[in-house]
């Protein structure tokens, strides 16, 4: 008890003292482009992808997971077998609630069985990514983007995804210390993109 009263001192502490004005942190030092998050998920383009599992579309959702700050990132990935050599990654698909003025709010899916097909419903919530046993990983350099594909309808008018990540610290390998969690949602979607009938398809991904 009387460590944790410590720690909880030392941190108001830490948070409360003055720096000296060429001593305080700056925001250039830490991120690449200002006005953007330290990592965000960017949205490239739809296409057609092969379905990995039965109850998938073969629509396609291509994304980059952009590293805007100044360490490197590291993330699990598995090989998506599509003609642009992009890979998969692991996400968790979530439900989104928005009440209000309140920001929206994520709250994981109960476990869902792989071997039974979803429900066939306009609102029914897919399958995410859920990483096995043993996975690749990959990692991406600062200013760096890692293209990557999953099923379009992992985001929907009232859910989305998210994706963890882990700093590449030295020494330390993945799964280690604290991580941070990327989302993505049905907003994030150009809006072309959003239509409830079949989407577009773009012809191919950019190349930056």
């Amino acid at each position: 008890m009387k460590a944790s009263l410590f720690a909880l001192f030392l941190c108001v502490g830490l948070l409360t003292t003055s720096w000296p004005e060429d001593a305080r942190p700056k925001v250039q030092d830490f991120l690449i482009d200002p006005s953007k998050h330290y990592v965000y998920l960017k949205f490239d383009h739809v296409g057609e992808r092969k379905p990995l599992l039965a109850e998938e579309t073969n629509k396609g959702l291509w994304l980059r997971l952009v590293d805007n700050c100044r360490v490197p990132i590291a993330v699990a990935i598995f090989n998506s077998e599509n003609a642009d050599h992009s890979v998969g990654v692991y996400d968790e698909v979530v439900s989104s609630i928005t009440m209000g003025p309140l920001p929206i709010v994520h709250f994981p899916r109960p476990p869902q069985s792989r071997t039974t097909p979803a429900v066939a419903s306009k609102e029914a919530i897919p399958q995410g990514y859920t990483p096995p046993d043993t996975f690749s990983t990959t990692t991406i350099s600062p200013g760096e983007s890692l293209l990557f594909n999953l099923p379009l309808n992992h985001v929907g008018p009232s859910w989305g995804l998210e994706i963890r990540f882990y700093f590449e610290l030295p020494g330390e390998s993945y799964g280690t210390g604290p991580y941070s969690v990327v989302s993505f949602d049905w907003q994030d979607i150009p809006e072309k993109f959003r239509t409830p009938g079949p989407a577009q398809v773009s012809p191919k991904p950019t190349t930056h």
